[in-house]
């Protein structure tokens, strides 16, 4: 554990000297025109890919339903959803991924649930874009333990890696509030996987809405206001209920003059697929092509990629990523293919003539230093009348945690409540204060309660 301690500490340090820079630096999209409703978009995968995540063969693991902003040298900045650790099922991962997915930076952990706040639970299902200086991550997240009633929250930040601050309702900072709240029947899945894309001052933002069947909806804001999410605007349904299918990831292509949604139907099934639908106006989609061959059986949640305003540019590379794998404890791999665009006369939605491609899933060997490291106090919520050690673990990618024993700083709490002195909460008075953890510029946060001595 030592040894591994010290190993992490050595791999966070060489993550602070190679920071990430630059990115999502395309010009905005230029005003387009509808394209040629008489042509139908194809897509197809040119080969079965690259693997860009593998679960580990001592913790499993999994990132799946990836957003994908590319940039101007051909870059891809990735988001994931990601295992979580103890009572926290997920987090939101980032990393950046060069030469079409064969190398990639050091990963970081980016959203994190806040103890005793609307995402107590789960941060998942990132969908990323970025304008007016901004990265905005929209995530799917649940108060409740089964994994129903989800919303949606939404965070921002002048980096990829963040740190980011998260939508409170009327502005933005450390306790989030909903940027879409489910007010269905709580014991369906609710509302979550969002997707973004910039039409000129507005933002169109494409989520799931899951009651016995998943719909995707539309809801507009206005992108020149600085606290957009209490613009939206719901406009209707732009795909309706889907046969298996799960979230829909949606990107404008200048060239066609029309939306493009991707997602996954007969999900986890040997005869999966991807399905291809598209649009005119945004709101009404109509099917028009499949993506089977090349692809890996049992393959869920997909993303496509473009550039940071959610348009793709004519001659951009354009990339399809989804998890694939029957959760068997091992985990979910991560497939990326680039995709080859163009149009034919009529839709291709049947799927019975194409094959899909069948692969073991091969655990990455064990290893000392983790793929990616964050820190996380020991509980999200403490409820104190004496002093009580404040302890800061590491997780690694395996999902393990273990102790930082240096490095860690504690800050923004409330003075008159109480006093950290070597890493030892002190009650001053009764109440309540957000404390916050910094560790190698990878940040989280706890609730601290101070109540009255037994």
């Amino acid at each position: 554990m030592v040894l591994k301690t010290l190993l992490v500490c050595l791999y966070a340090l060489e993550a602070v000297c190679s920071p990430i820079t630059g990115g999502g630096d395309f010009e905005p999209s230029a005003p387009v025109s509808p394209g040629d409703t008489s042509k139908y978009m194809r897509a197809d995968a040119v080969d079965t890919g690259v693997e860009i995540y593998a679960p580990s063969e001592n913790g499993g693991g999994y990132h799946y339903g990836p957003s994908m902003i590319l940039n101007t040298d051909g870059s891809l900045d990735v988001w994931c959803a990601t295992n979580g650790s103890g009572d926290v099922a997920d987090f939101v991962g980032y990393f950046r991924l060069y030469d079409g997915g064969k190398r990639r930076s050091i990963e970081k952990t980016v959203i994190e649930a806040t103890g005793g706040g609307w995402d107590s639970f789960s941060t998942c299902d990132p969908g990323v874009i970025k304008f007016g200086g901004y990265y905005y991550i929209g995530y799917t997240t649940t108060l409740d333990r089964r994994g129903v009633d989800n919303d949606i929250c939404v965070a921002r930040s002048k980096n990829p890696d963040g740190p980011f601050e998260k939508w409170t309702g009327s502005g933005w900072g450390a306790e989030p509030a909903p940027m879409i709240e489910y007010d269905g029947n709580p014991d369906y899945w609710g509302a979550g996987e969002p997707s973004f894309v910039l039409m000129g001052n507005e933002l169109y933002v494409y989520y799931s809405w899951n009651t016995d069947t998943t719909s995707t909806r539309l809801a507009v804001a206005d992108a020149t206001d600085e606290n957009w999410p209490a613009t939206l605007k719901y406009k209707g349904v732009a795909i309706p209920d889907k046969q298996s299918g799960d979230s829909a990831d949606v990107k404008y292509l200048d060239e066609y003059g029309r939306f493009i949604a991707v997602f996954t139907e007969k999900r986890f099934s040997t005869n999966s697929y991807v399905a291809v639908w598209e649009s005119f106006d945004g709101l009404n989609f109509r099917p028009c092509d499949i993506i089977k061959t090349n692809t890996i059986q049992n393959l869920h949640n997909c993303g496509i990629s473009g550039r940071a305003d959610g348009h793709i540019g004519a001659g951009d590379p354009v990339y399809l990523g989804y998890g694939y794998g029957v959760w068997d404890g091992v985990g979910w791999p991560t497939q990326l293919h680039e995709l080859r665009l163009s149009t034919a006369d009529a839709p291709m939605t049947d799927d019975s003539a194409e094959e899909n491609v069948e692969m073991n899933i091969k655990p990455r060997q064990g290893r000392l230093i983790s793929e990616y490291v964050t820190v996380k106090p020991e509980k999200l919520v403490y409820n104190i009348s004496k002093p009580t050690p404040l302890f800061a673990m590491g997780l690694d990618s395996d999902g393990y945690l273990f102790p930082v024993l240096i490095g860690t700083r504690f800050y923004g709490y409330d003075k008159s409540v109480i006093r950290i002195v070597g890493g030892v909460m002190i009650p001053v008075a009764e109440g309540s204060t957000r404390v916050f953890l910094n560790w190698n510029g990878n940040i989280s946060s706890c609730l601290v309660n101070v109540v009255s001595a037994d």
